[in-house]
C-alpha cells in the first residue's frame, strides 16, 4: 500500500474513533498523552499489562520483549520488571545525545525521556525511555508524529503486577537463581538497550532500599 494512502487511512480511522488531537508539534503530542488520565489496558503479558491502540499490530510477545508493527514500521519494546520492583533510579541522558529532538518526561513521579536522531534524509530513529520500559522505532518525517504518539500511549499504559513480580523474584532468590532476560535488538539497527539497563542505578545499600490529525487514546475513566 502506498505510504501516503496508509497515513491517510490511519487519520480517517483515528478521526472516526474520536480520541485526541495530535499535531506535527512533538511537544504537543507528548503533553496531551501525558495529561491523559486513562489507565485502560487490553493486552496481558509477562507480569505486566499494556494498551495496544487501534492501528497497531502485535507481532510477538517474548517474555519481556514486545514487537509491534504500524504500517511498514516496527516498534521494539523492552520492559524491565526488576528495576520497576526495586524502584531503581534512572540517570537521564542529556539533549546532546540527540540531534533532532529531546524531551524529558516527569509525570506524577514517573520520569523518562524521548530522544530522536535524524540518521539520513527523511529517516529518523527514536527511543522513548519511560515507565521502566524502552521503545525503539524508525520513521520518516510524515510518519514520525503518529508513530511517536502510539509508542508513548503503549508505554504510558504499562501496569505492573507487583504480586507476580515479587513471587518470581522470591523464587529466584530461594533457588539461588539470577534473573536473566534475553533482550532482542531491532533487526534493522543497533539497539542501545544494554546502555539503558545500565542507567537504572539501584539506591545506596545503606538505605536498603501545524497539521492536525488524531490518535486514539484509551477511554477516560
Amino acid at each position: 500500500m502506498n505510504k501516503k494512502v496508509f497515513v491517510f487511512l490511519m487519520v480517517v480511522i483515528l478521526l472516526m474513533t474520536g480520541c485526541t488531537r495530535i499535531t506535527n508539534n512533538l511537544d504537543v503530542i507528548v503533553n496531551e498523552i501525558m495529561d491523559n488520565k486513562s489507565i485502560k489496558t487490553n493486552i496481558v503479558s509477562t507480569r505486566y499489562q499494556l494498551y495496544m491502540p487501534i492501528g497497531v499490530r502485535q507481532i510477538y510477545d517474548n517474555d519481556y520483549n514486545q514487537k509491534f508493527k504500524i504500517g511498514n514500521r516496527y516498534i521494539y519494546l523492552y520492559v524491565d520488571t526488576v528495576s520497576y520492583y526495586y524502584k531503581n533510579s534512572l540517570n537521564l541522558k542529556d539533549d546532546d545525545s540527540y540531534s533532532y529532538y529531546y524531551k524529558e518526561i516527569n509525570n506524577n513521579g514517573k520520569i523518562g525521556y524521548i530522544g530522536i536522531n535524524k540518521i539520513e534524509d527523511d529517516l529518523y530513529y527514536g527511543e522513548v525511555v519511560y515507565n521502566y520500559s524502552k521503545g525503539e522505532f524508525y520513521a520518516d518525517g510524515e510518519e514520525l508524529p503518529y508513530i511517536l504518539a502510539n509508542v508513548l500511549i503503549i508505554q504510558k499504559s504499562i501496569k505492573f503486577d507487583d504480586s507476580l513480580i515479587s513471587l518470581e523474584l522470591d523464587d529466584d532468590i530461594s533457588e539461588g537463581r539470577e534473573t536473566k532476560y534475553q533482550l532482542d535488538s531491532p533487526k534493522d539497527a543497533k539497539s542501545t538497550f544494554d546502555d539503558f539497563l545500565q542507567e537504572y542505578v539501584p539506591e545506596d545499600d545503606d538505605d536498603d532500599d501545524n497539521q492536525k490529525t488524531e490518535v486514539e487514546l484509551p477511554d477516560q475513566g
